[in-house]
């Protein structure tokens, strides 16, 4: 990908400098909507909201039995320990990797 930029730049660089700037202002325009989008993630990342306005952003239902949220498909030769084990190691080899 670094090429295919340099080649664009390059080939940018050998247009006559109006032309360089209607590129640039094309590309700028291209990218307005992309920005505005970040603007408003960012700041509705900064405004507070309750937990009442979450649940009813996501819907979230109470859990009223927490057999609702086992995993049917658990092996039953695997313990508990045996999950935590195995999640250490899976950090432990994200973290060299």
């Amino acid at each position: 990908m670094a090429s295919d930029v340099e080649d664009i730049l390059a080939a940018v660089r050998g247009l006559p400098p109006h032309d360089q700037r209607e590129i640039l202002r094309r590309l700028t325009e291209s990218l307005a909507p992309d920005e505005k989008a970040i603007d408003r993630a960012n700041e509705n990342f900064w405004n507070s909201r309750s937990i009442d306005e979450i649940i009813r952003e996501q819907q979230v239902a109470p859990i009223y039995d927490l057999r609702t949220l086992a995993f049917s498909d658990w092996p039953e030769d695997e313990s508990v320990d045996d999950l935590i084990a195995y999640i250490y190691a899976q950090r432990a080899a994200n973290c060299m990797a």
